[in-house]
């Protein structure tokens, strides 16, 4: 009887330990057990007001949105420039004619830029402007993000606006509108969902892409610029004023690194997942810095 005992307490705990093995490897699937970031390069600052920066893999190289004035300033003077892995500025201007470029995303041959109330598409060959399509109540467009079947999606933080639009047919529509997505600002589009920053309640949320559907991923507690996935079910994300994070599928948030008291702001972040290498543009610093992300 007492072996009996024995046997049967032994299969309970192991049973257990298995249950609940399992149950943390599915909240956060893969990612950093605790991430570190480190240092890898800087730009110059010869940049001007570096909001955004995405990777385009076919080209290796980095392009970097310019907003070179006031986020809301029509002045013809914004930018896209190209910078190298290494952190080399290989083209200051090599996209010009913009007003406040921010968010940016890559599909086929056109890269898409957020310009204040318009959607610009530009020629990667060339860097010559295709086309521009103007968003009706636009008045702070802000990231970009473009899912598997090239879809575009857009954010648009204004307080009077504050909806998430989607380019169909050449036309920027209203994909997205109300107080659960109040000042819309980083997307991320993955598999059949769409993850949000959403500046407005300071959390971060998925999106059903095919019934709207919106959960919260988490409670970050302050404004969210930047969103990025890590490829493995988590995500960086920024705080414009400065501050770098890392949150797992659960809902961990851990801080990275901030550098608010330093006055250096964390803008549109991106994320190489290839290579592990996590780029920030620091807007006012005018520098894009980049930094390995590493166990920790």
């Amino acid at each position: 009887m007492k072996k009996i005992l024995i046997i049967t307490v032994a299969f309970i705990c192991s049973f257990l330990i298995l249950f609940f093995a399992k149950k943390n490897l599915m909240a956060d699937p893969g990612g950093f057990q605790k991430c570190k970031l480190t240092k890898l390069w800087e730009t110059k600052a010869d940049l001007r007001i570096p909001e955004s920066v995405l990777y385009n893999p076919s080209e290796d190289i980095i392009y970097v949105s310019n907003i070179n004035g006031k986020p809301t300033e029509k002045n013809g003077e914004g930018f896209i420039s190209k910078v190298s892995l290494s952190g080399e500025i290989l083209v200051l201007k090599w996209a010009t004619g913009l007003n406040a470029p921010k968010g940016s995303g890559i599909y086929r041959d056109s890269l898409y830029v957020t310009d204040i109330d318009e959607l610009v598409e530009i020629d990667l060959k060339t860097g010559r402007i295709l086309s521009r399509y103007p968003a009706a109540g636009a008045g702070f467009l802000n990231d970009v993000t473009i899912d598997k079947d090239g879809n575009v999606y857009v954010s648009d933080m204004s307080p009077k606006n504050s909806v998430i639009y989607k380019l169909v047919q050449k036309k920027m529509v209203v994909w997205l509108k109300g107080p659960e997505v109040s000042r819309p600002n980083g997307l991320y589009a993955e598999k059949d969902k769409l993850i949000l920053g959403n500046s407005g309640d300071g959390s971060l949320k998925a999106i059903s892409l095919i019934t709207k559907e919106i959960s919260i991923i988490a409670k970050i507690g302050s404004g969210i610029d930047g969103v990025q996935s890590d490829g493995k079910g988590n995500y960086f994300i920024s705080d414009w004023r400065g501050k770098t994070s890392y949150v797992t599928s659960s809902g961990k948030v851990t801080v990275l690194m901030d550098t608010t008291n330093q006055k250096i702001n964390s803008a549109d972040i991106e994320y190489i997942e290839s290579k592990h290498i996590l780029l920030i543009p620091t807007f006012f610093n005018n520098r894009v810095v980049a930094y390995q992300a590493e166990e920790g």
